[in-house]
């Protein structure tokens, strides 16, 4: 009787130690980092560029728990993400856009995605869903859009 308990107390101590492990986040490389710090880079000078046209104080990044395998050398995705927020500089190009963005969005997060490149709005994060298998970008109508058109249709 007493191997039962023993071997199960083995067992849960055995699984407590593996998801210990599957949460730890794994170590990024050298390349990895420089990578990361060229693309928050990028994405700061079009953040910019928004925040000067809209009048607004959005902050942009990118959600990096949906890159796990993240390779700089192969990634491609970045550029997506560059353009989608330095596109909002054209949907303040009028006063119904420019006051859609200033009201509505704080941040922006690019999110590698496997579900479709699309446009999406929860409370005042305006988050860009961009898959690199379904490059269209898709909203609520069928047919392709542009970012501007997809964005305006959130906001």
């Amino acid at each position: 009787m007493s191997r039962i308990p023993s071997l199960c107390l083995c067992l849960f101590a055995s699984l407590a130690i593996a998801d210990e492990s599957s949460t730890k986040p794994a170590r990024l490389t050298v390349a990895q980092k420089n990578g990361w710090a060229v693309y928050d880079a990028e994405l700061k000078k079009k953040e910019d560029a928004v925040n000067k046209a809209c009048g607004s104080a959005v902050k942009s990044s990118y959600d990096r728990s949906t890159y796990p395998a993240f390779d700089p050398m192969k990634d491609r995705t970045q550029s997506a993400c560059q353009m989608a927020v330095g596109t909002l500089v054209e949907v303040c190009g009028t006063a119904d856009g420019k006051a859609a963005v200033k009201e509505a969005v704080t941040k922006t997060v690019c999110k590698l995605s496997t579900e479709g490149t699309k446009v999406s709005l929860d409370g005042s994060v305006l988050t860009i869903h961009i898959d690199p298998a379904k490059t269209s970008i898709v909203g609520k109508q069928g047919g392709s859009y542009s970012w501007k058109s997809a964005f305006e249709e959130v906001l």
